[in-house]
């Protein structure tokens, strides 16, 4: 490789040898490293300024301008190593002044002759986003002062600040309460980290941003909340050479993210819709024997760097992780197309040469993200930079510790460490598989984990002892899916056609072995398809529900102080708790789906798939009997033992240790508990636009499931329940009459819910109504329950319902596992 191809962003000497990538430095002198750089910057330190000198050859040629955040707030909202702003500039003189100008890609006429993608481009328009005013103009080279570009909000830390950056995540704020604004006086540009090479200037800006009202909450996050400072990098990137790089055209069915656009060359018989997929460039050094079918070597792998940051064992499970798509890129022909190294010695993370995996502390939860910066007129990728949290792991480590009293003396079949690693190599495979181009793929758990673009939730399984047995808990490596995807976007061919014909026949064999796509939107809990649900495993939701409600009752039967390390507060049992009590919930959400549901596929016309068939009737009620079986008062009843061990947090362990949150103070709210599984697994069911499935299914096909059928047996299984003789049982059974009775007053009461719907909910209502309007009870609790429905029925009906006012179970989210 040699410095100057236009689609290399790797350090010089990168493809030569990784000898010499071992040993790369960036630590040339200033001199050096400008000399033949496309643009040049100075950094006057005594006057706080940037100046920056451009040849005039480069005025009006077009080149990236990136901005990332460096240095985060630790919560999640703004994060180290966070992609910003990034697009197609270009520099413009006008008089005494370089202007900045953004041109839009969003509409375009590739299509058409000149006059055609000129009225394209009038049509919209762009932006000048700096004036810089002209030092000097000597010798063929404009000296500008650019401060106001780099000493600039660019990446838009203060919105991010405004609109919930507070610690952990907190709420924006009120008006004028944080109204967080930059302290030029107070911030700088750091030369150490600013440096120019032949395809690449990077501009490292030390921002500090002040509030005269700081909001409460981010004392935790920083020293003085009332200023700020964080980092942003710039970054200036000679555009690629669009020669030698065929954008490929996007389908839905590939599962690829991708750059959209006006396409305003189509005819009246188009619908203005373009775009491309986004993946990396990858050309075979040697055509010939590629086209003979022999693994080949790309002129350029797409080689991604660890932050140096990341410790043992973090550092190998994400390098094995990684390095698993290099296998994937071999069913596209090509051999070690894929590398993740350590970042050279005195490298900058920074610096846009290198695609990151960097590793982000946060002080609560959060994801772990897969962002990449790609060329708007292609979709070429040219850099990455991948975030992975480190809180993960301890809600893993939660998961894994909930099993460890059911497992006997020996303890878990697999050590926290390798239960952990595992979850890691598969996260940092999904989202280097998110910088690559692929999209999420929520199908995949029920192909037999056909992609590591799905959401795993760990498939523990009940053991022949009795115990359970954690050893296939994550895949180790990619399926079925992943070859096909990247067969589908980063199959090298010669020519356009070849590629049509080429990438029909490998679309057209993934329909015949049935390897599927679908996409987040469908994956809702208020989705149709059973098997697109996150956080779950199983062929089937029938399957995934038994296995956890199994699995579930051998952890809660056992469930005990050694849940926790000696020596820990008990109090820690209570977030190792929540996860035992709720390892069936996202099967229970997938197993909703069955209830009014359809299965689909992003079909087109003449590629031989079902664009729809509807779940048979027989599944949906085995699934709403299922449903319902998951909340019966004896699945909702916490044991005594369990209620027993958990006390409030003592001091110096805060409420982020306390998941399971209820109205007792002090005590462990078991009733808050199961009324919110309740809550949820109604709420499932009667989904307004699962409610009108139902009705609209019934119109086609009146032996489908009825709305009316499913309204009937969540009254049967609550109101109309027979009253349990055991008291814990009894308040679990009050808690899900009061769930139902709020959902199907929401559901009635729902002005954008179809008219059949709000007229079966309002039915439902009055037949309750009648029956608790004779109910009467010993039992004070029960009849206080009876009354307060009563009220609720008379208020509803009078036309004052306040839903907001009327009591209810809260829903308990757990971070993602």
């Amino acid at each position: 490789m040699t410095p100057n191809r236009p689609q290399s962003f790797l350090p010089p000497g990168a493809a030569r040898s990784l000898m010499a990538l071992a040993t790369l430095t960036l630590l040339a002198t200033p001199a050096a490293a400008q000399s033949d750089a496309f643009l040049r910057v100075r950094i006057d330190e005594a006057r706080n300024r940037a100046l920056l000198e451009i040849p005039r050859a480069q005025l009006n040629v077009p080149f990236l301008h990136q901005v990332t955040l460096a240095t985060g707030l630790g919560n999640g909202n703004l994060d180290r190593g966070q992609t910003g702003p990034s697009g197609i500039v270009r520099l413009e003189r006008r008089g005494n002044r370089v202007l900045m100008v953004r041109d839009n890609y969003t509409a375009r006429a590739p299509r058409g002759d000149a006059e055609n993608q000129r009225a394209a481009s009038d049509a919209f328009p762009r932006s000048i986003v700096a004036s810089l005013p002209v030092e000097r103009d000597t010798n063929g080279v404009i000296t500008v002062d650019a401060s106001s570009v780099f000493l600039g909000d660019a990446y838009g830390v203060a919105d991010g600040l405004r609109q919930g950056g507070g610690a952990g995540g907190t709420a924006a704020v009120a008006p004028g309460v944080g109204n967080y604004r930059l302290d030029v006086q107070r911030s700088y540009l750091d030369p150490e980290r600013t440096k120019a090479f032949p395809r690449n200037v990077e501009v490292h800006a030390v921002l500090t941003f002040v509030t005269d009202q700081a909001p409460r909450g981010r004392g935790g996050v920083a020293p003085d909340a009332r200023a700020m400072t964080f980092e942003q990098h710039h970054s200036l990137v000679v555009l690629p050479d669009t020669a030698g790089f065929r954008p490929r055209a996007y389908d839905p069915r590939f599962g690829y993210g991708g750059t959209q656009f006006f396409d305003l060359s189509k005819g009246f018989d188009g619908d203005y819709r373009g775009g491309f997929i986004n993946r990396w460039r990858l050309v075979p050094k040697d055509p010939a024997a590629y086209a003979r079918g022999e693994l080949v070597e790309p002129v350029t792998p797409i080689i991604y760097y660890l932050d140096p940051g990341i410790p043992a064992p973090y550092r190998e499970a994400f390098r094995a992780g990684g390095n698993w798509w290099s296998k994937v890129f071999e069913g596209a022909g090509f051999k070690d197309a894929f590398r993740v190294l350590d970042l050279p010695a005195g490298a900058d993370p920074m610096d846009a040469r290198y695609n990151m995996l960097m590793w982000v502390h946060r002080t609560g939860p959060g994801p772990s993200v897969g962002p990449s910066y790609s060329d708007p007129r292609t979709g070429e990728i040219i850099r990455a930079v991948v975030r992975m949290d480190a809180w993960r792991s301890l809600v893993d480590y939660n998961i894994w510790a909930g099993t460890v009293p059911a497992s006997g003396a020996a303890g878990p079949n697999v050590s926290a460490e390798d239960f952990a690693m595992a979850r890691r190599r598969q996260h940092t495979a999904h989202e280097i598989g998110h910088t690559l181009g692929l999209s999420h793929n929520y199908i995949a758990s029920a192909q037999n984990r056909s992609s590591v673009m799905d959401y795993p939730f760990p498939l523990i399984l009940p053991a022949a002892n009795g115990g359970l047995d954690l050893r296939q808990a994550y895949r180790e490596g990619p399926g079925a899916w992943d070859s096909l995807a990247i067969n589908l976007g980063y199959h090298w061919y010669a020519d356009s056609a070849a590629e049509a014909a080429g990438l029909a026949a490998i679309m057209k064999d993934g329909l015949a072995r049935n390897v599927r796509f679908i996409n987040d939107t469908y994956a809702n809990a208020n989705g149709s398809m059973p098997w697109v649900t996150r956080w779950e495993e199983g062929a089937t939701q029938f399957e995934a529900v038994s296995r956890g409600r199994a699995v579930r009752r051998i952890m809660m039967n056992a469930f005990d102080e050694r849940a926790i390390k000696p020596g820990e507060p008990m109090a820690l049992l209570n977030m190792r708790f929540a996860h035992v009590y709720l390892h069936h919930r996202y099967s229970l959400e997938g197993l909703a789906k069955y209830v009014g549901g359809m299965d689909f596929t992003f079909a087109l016309r003449g590629d031989g798939q079902t664009p729809t068939s509807l779940i048979p009737a027989a599944d949906q009620r085995k699934a709403l009997t299922a449903s319902l079986d998951a909340i019966a008062p004896a699945e909702l009843v916490v044991p005594e033992k369990v209620i027993k061990l958990i006390p409030p947090p003592p001091p110096g362990f805060n409420t982020d240790q306390t998941w399971i949150e209820g109205s007792g103070g002090t005590t462990f709210d078991a009733i808050t508990l199961g009324g919110g599984l309740a809550t949820e697994v109604i709420g499932y069911l009667l989904d307004r636009e699962r409610a009108a499935r139902l009705v609209q299914q019934v119109a086609r096909d009146p032996r489908q499931l009825s709305l009316d059928e499913v309204l009937t047996a969540v009254m049967q299984r609550t109101w109309l329940a027979v009253e349990p003789s055991a008291a814990a049982e009894r308040a679990m059974l009050r808690a899900s009459q009061r769930a139902a009775l709020d959902i199907v007053m929401d559901l009635a009461g729902d002005t954008r819910a179809m008219p059949d719907v709000r007229a079966a909910a309002v039915m439902h209502l009055q037949r309750l109504q009648t029956r608790v309007d004779k109910d009467f009870s010993a039992d004070a609790a029960q009849m206080a329950h009876i009354v307060a429905a009563r009220h609720d029925l008379k208020r509803f009906f009078e036309g004052n319902d306040q839903p907001n006012l009327r009591p209810r179970y809260p829903v308990l989210t757990l971070p993602w596992p």
